[in-house]
């Protein structure tokens, strides 16, 4: 990877990290905090937040890694900071930067261990044989066929001012719906009542929730695999913003927590906080897969 590239950590950005970081003068480099399902707190560089190695290794015809896939998620996180620092100067977000934005998000929603995980689950259940550098090919295409769904979505710019500020973690994007008085996460497309949240910093987060028009479009989307490339920009978008209450920000906190599947990641830590955690987090199962409801990462690893 080229000096100028943006380095990842884990399966997410260390740019992303960034907007979570702690504000310590004392401090020569940024640092988050990081809580773990065991219970362990901890604060330590964005750097150093997660590291997960090789899950993007493709080996090419000649036998060498093959770095396209790294030059691409690149180019997508240089394009959605640009994108996320101008909406938190509060300016109108031009269609370039909300579609950065639904790119970035689309690509955090199927670029983490848990979701190559489901992958293998659902090819393993069908009886298909692969090879492993298959998962992060098909990880892209997936990747350009959530970017049109999401732009058709009602999507917004969620600003948060209460004071309480927006946690993320290891799987910061999340399809989810409202079941009664609690959260259902890894809700899919085709559900009408489909949201997919991404906190982008502590003050800010991207909703977008499913239209009569995004359910029509997904539910006429043909499947073979060579109908994905229409690019982002072509869909007609609508942007709303607006700021968060209260209890959305703590809805939003809930539904990170509930996706984490190991990490919990913010740029404080009170007892307010601990408690919230040691409720819905501390030593709860990790997420479970779709398929056979076996727990994904254990509190004891």
């Amino acid at each position: 990877m080229t000096r100028q590239l943006t380095r990842r950590m884990h399966t997410v950005p260390e740019s992303y990290f960034e907007a979570f970081a702690v504000h310590d003068a004392s401090r020569r480099t940024s640092a988050v905090w990081r809580f773990d399902r065991a219970g362990r707190v901890k604060i330590l560089g964005v750097g150093d937040a997660e590291v997960k190695k090789d899950i993007y290794t493709v080996i090419g015809d000649d036998g060498k890694p093959d770095a396209g896939i790294e030059a691409i998620l690149c180019r997508v996180e240089r394009e959605f900071c640009s994108g996320r620092n101008a909406t938190l100067r509060r300016e109108i977000p031009t269609k370039q930067q909300w579609s950065s934005i639904a790119r970035f998000t689309a690509a955090q929603l199927l670029r983490t261990p848990r979701f190559f995980q489901l992958i293998r689950d659902g090819l393993t259940a069908d009886s298909v044989t692969y090879e492993e550098d298959l998962l992060p090919r098909v990880m892209l295409i997936l990747i350009d066929r959530w970017i049109p769904r999401l732009v058709k979505m009602g999507g917004s710019l969620a600003y948060n001012d209460t004071g309480i500020p927006l946690l993320t973690s290891d799987n910061p994007a999340v399809g989810w719906k409202q079941e009664g008085t609690t959260i259902r996460c890894g809700v899919d497309q085709f559900d009408g009542n489909l949201i997919v949240s991404c906190p982008l910093t502590p003050a800010l987060a991207f909703v977008a929730q499913q239209t009569q028009q995004s359910l029509e479009a997904v539910n006429a989307e043909r499947y073979d695999l060579d109908a994905t490339q229409r690019p982002s920009w072509t869909f007609r978008s609508h942007v709303g913003i607006g700021a968060l209450p209260s209890h959305e920000v703590t809805r939003l906190n809930l539904v990170c927590v509930l996706n984490a599947q190991r990490y919990v990641y913010a740029n404080y830590q009170d007892g307010e906080l601990l408690r919230f955690l040691d409720q819905h987090f501390f030593g709860a199962p990790a997420p479970v897969r779709r398929r056979d409801l076996q727990p994904i990462g254990s509190p004891a690893v």
